[in-house]
Parts: C-alpha cells; structure tokens; sequence
C-alpha cells in the first residue's frame, strides 16, 4: 500500500475518533446559546449593588441529578465586599448543620459568634466572617466550594464538618446519591457544569426514584434523607464512608496549604447520652453504658457510650474515629486541629457529653455553640494571621454579647420541637402544632417558623417592637442587621445613634456559663 493511502486512512482513523467529540461540543454550544441549563456558583452579586458579594441561593443544586427535587437548604447569605482592602479581615467558615448554627441561625453559629467577638478584637479592621456552611453536605460540598474560596482570598479558613458523609448529600447512604464509589461522584461534580450533561439529567429525571417532598406531610430532612437506613459497624458502606471523608478531607485541607492559607480544623462532638436509633449491639453498648454511669464507673460508660454511637445503624453521627482522621489530616497538611471535642468533654462532669451541651443527637445548644465559637476564637488568637490578639475579649463578656435574639432562640426550639417528632426519633411522625403565642416575641418566631418571614423580616419586626418596650435590646437587632446588610444604606441608618461602649452591649440577663469556663487567662 503506498504512503499517500496509509496517511489518508490515518486521517480518516483520527478524524473518526474526534467526530464524536467535535459534535458533543456542537451540541454543548448551541445548548449554551439556546440558554439550556444553567450553572451555581458559589458567590454571586448581591442584587442592586455589584461590589458586593454573596453566596448563591440555590447553590445546592449544584448538587442535584434532578433538581426539581432539590431539599429546601441555603446558606445564610453574608454580603461582602467583592474587592477586599488591606483593613479587610476576611475568614471563610466551612461546614454542615452545626458549622451553620442549626438550630438558631447565623447568630448562634461559630461564623456569627466569631465575626461578633472578633470585631471587638480588632476594632481597626472590617472583619468579615462568611459562612459557607449548609445542612446535609459533607465533605465532597467542602472540597468542592474550595477553589471558590480561595478565590476571595481569605485570611483563615474554619472547617467543622464529619457527621454526614453516611446520609448527607452525595454519600454512601443517602437518597441523593450518584454513586458510592469517589470516583464516581467526582466525575459527577466535574461534568454538572456541562449542558450535554444537564440534558442527560433532564431526559434521565422521569426515571428516576423520587425523593418523596410531599409539603403536606411537612416531614423533615432527616426523614427523608435516608436511602440505606441500616448501615452495620465494620460494614462495606461503613468503611467507604471513612474512606471517603479521609481522602476528601486530606484533599481539602492540601489545597488550602498549597494556596497558603491557614485552616482551623475542628474535632466533632455529639450527644453520648442519646440513644442510638437502630441496631441491637447499639442498644446493648447504650444499656452498659448506662449501668456504669449508675455506679459511677466513668471511664468504662464513656467507652461504652463511644462504642454505642458507633454501632449505632442509621448514620447521622460520625463514628468516633473521624477526629482521628482529622488529627492525622491536619497534622499532615500543617492545620490548626481546634479540638473542639476535648473542650467539650472538659467542661462535661464526668466527661461525657450531654444535654447540658446538646439539644439532641448532635446539635449544640447556646453554651455548647459558645464554646465551639470559643474555642476557635482561641486558636485563632494564638496562631498566625491573628495572632497575637491585642484587644482580647473575655469568655464572660463574649458570653453576655452573643449576637441572637430572642426570636432566634425561640424559632430553633420550635425546629428541634420539629425535628424530634419525626423519623428517626420515632417511628412515625406525630402531629406537630406550635403552642399559642403568649407574646409579641412568640408570634413574630412563629411566623418565622412557617415562612411567613425571612430572617430579615422577623428581624424589623423585632426592631420595631423593641423600640417601643427595650431600647438596650433594640440596639442589638439593629446591630445584626447592620451586619448582615453592610452594603444596604437604610440598615446602616439604624444604627446611627448606638449605645456608648461598642458592639452589642445588651442581653443582660443573660445567664452567666454554668460549663465552667470563666474569664480568659
């Protein structure tokens, strides 16, 4: 065969392969120019003002093989300044439902404790504290908002996530799965932005199980959440669970040490006194735990109580194990491991943590947010970029100061009032109806709690009640919306004649910390 002919079938091999390719990527611009599809990112312009940024509010369906389907999640948007100055001190908080303050809200979280607490520390800088944080992620939304983040050049990043890599988006066991195996679910978060993609999404959705979203039967996530709802100790999902979370984690936290940016990484805390929700040698773990407490046999309950939550078969808490990822991750990657664990065990009598500290299986109350947001604060002013920190603020003055309301604590007793009358805390979910309001206080949380208000509606509703019963308490809510809406010129105006003294001076009665921690050193 002469030389001319190999080299035209050559070509015509060669311009086979690519035709495939060549019409994926016809197809994918003229989806483009037809407007098909659309894409998430993180961090968009805040409505009317482009020099202002804030998280995007549907940036979960990022997430999602069908997103009509999407769970009704969102990030408390922080607007910030799109080009940060050399006054700016910029940290980006990373995490799920307990890194976003559930069940109170942006104010209770470490995100708005810290941005509180920090801004007295440093009276010259504008401090900005963006939280990122969502219910239900883990740690493949962790990794994937990394380059995101690292783009609006933080000073610290502050991670505090672990519990849902069983049941939480994209996990082993979860009904919004693509795939138990990582390399699956990456190529999933590298192809979402594709329009082709999209399009296969869409024709593939009918066909697909539905994630029962029935408003009606006003269920929660964790009801629904759920696809594999026995997970076994030492089981093959088990083990790919941690394996996922390790090699995301590690993943994560490389990255930020390779852009140069400092990590604050916390160990996970949870209830050790509630009951696991399923499995027999759970049970029986638990029961032992128990008699030891009852003779006071301390270290053999925590050890039983450990071993209790671990074997517990519906995943909603991280196995104890994790924190030792998360030591061996940090440790690697040059993090701060925060170990917000042994504080919490510190300040527990007998070392084992409880409803002292827990409203439920994981989420902290008011003190226990205050001493995670502690905690970090700590590390924080110890370590490089705050450190030292001049201007420190005691333990029993931030206590007093905490940036929530009221309609704050009252809206995330009535969520966890939610919460706890649903699967799995029992098995079939109860009626649920909010007691009558007593109060004005009441009735605006309540309409806050059905909807009927956003965050920021419930806020002016507050304000304009406090300024014809509590000026102190006025001061604080207009304080918080000055805050959340630095960029918007009518909520700066409330603020313009605050209490002497500085930031957020009221809450007076605020009971003083009964976990022990006082005052600074």
């Amino acid at each position: 065969m002469s030389e001319p002919a190999t080299g035209r079938r050559r070509l015509f091999a060669v311009l086979a392969f690519l035709l495939p390719f060549a019409g994926v990527l016809l197809l994918e611009g003229g989806l483009r120019v037809a407007g098909f599809g659309q894409s998430y990112p993180l961090f968009v312009p805040v409505l009317g003002s482009d020099d202002f940024l804030r998280v995007h509010p549907d940036v979960v369906r990022r997430f999602m093989t069908n997103e009509a389907m999407a769970p009704d999640l969102w990030i408390r948007p922080v607007h910030f300044a799109r080009q940060k100055t050399p006054e700016t001190l910029r940290i980006v908080v990373q995490g799920g439902s307990t890194a976003a303050g559930y069940p109170y809200g942006y104010g209770a979280s470490p995100a708005g404790m810290l941005r509180q607490r920090l801004q007295r520390t440093f009276p010259e800088k504008n401090v900005e504290v963006i939280t990122t944080a969502m219910s239900a992620v883990n740690s493949y939304t962790l990794l994937d908002f990394a380059d995101e983040i690292i783009a609006v050049e933080p000073d610290a990043v502050v991670v505090y996530s672990g519990h849902n890599e069983y049941l939480g988006l994209l996990g082993v066991g979860s009904a919004y799965s693509v795939g138990r195996q990582r390399f699956a679910v990456q190529l999933f978060l590298a192809a979402r932005d594709w329009r082709v993609f999209q399009l296969s999404q869409a024709l593939w959705a009918p066909f697909r199980p539905a994630v029962d979203k029935n408003p009606s039967l006003r269920r929660t996530l964790m009801a629904t959440i759920a696809s594999e709802t026995k997970i076994e100790h030492g089981s093959p999902l088990d083990e790919l669970g941690g394996k996922q979370y390790a090699a995301n984690l590690q993943a994560l936290l490389n990255k930020y040490k390779r852009a140069g940016i400092p990590v604050f990484v916390g160990t996970l805390v949870a209830n050790d006194h509630q009951p696991p929700f399923a499995g027999e040698r759970a049970a029986e773990f638990f029961a032992a735990a128990k008699k030891h407490e009852e003779r006071g046999h301390v270290e053999e309950a925590l050890r039983f109580y450990l071993a209790a939550s671990d074997h517990d078969e519906i995943r909603f808490r991280a196995p104890h194990r994790f924190n030792d990822l998360i030591r061996a991750a940090a440790n690697k990657n040059g993090s701060v491991l925060v170990d917000i664990n042994g504080t919490f065990r510190r300040v527990s009598d007998d070392g084992t943590i409880g409803y002292n500290l827990m409203l439920e299986h994981l989420h902290p109350n008011l003190e226990g947010y205050f001493l995670m947001a502690d905690a970090f604060y700590e590390a924080l002013c110890e370590n490089p970029p705050l450190g030292p920190c001049v201007h420190r603020v005691d333990r029993e003055t931030a206590w007093r100061e905490i940036p929530v309301t009221e309609v704050d604590r009252i809206y995330g007793e009535y969520r966890i009032l939610a919460l706890t009358a649903d699967w799995p805390f029992t098995d079939q979910p109860e009626k649920f109806r909010l007691p009558p309001a007593t109060s004005r206080v009441e009735e605006i949380a309540q309409s806050y709690f059905h909807g009927r208000y956003d965050w920021a509606d419930a806020m002016h509703s507050l304000l304009d009640h406090y300024r014809r019963t509590d000026d102190e308490k006025a001061t604080l809510v207009a304080l918080l919306l000055a805050v959340a809406f630095p960029n918007d010129a009518s909520v700066q105006a409330l603020t313009a004649e605050p209490e002497p003294g500085g930031i957020m001076r009221s809450v007076p009665s605020r009971p003083a910390l009964s976990s022990g921690l006082r005052a600074s050193p």
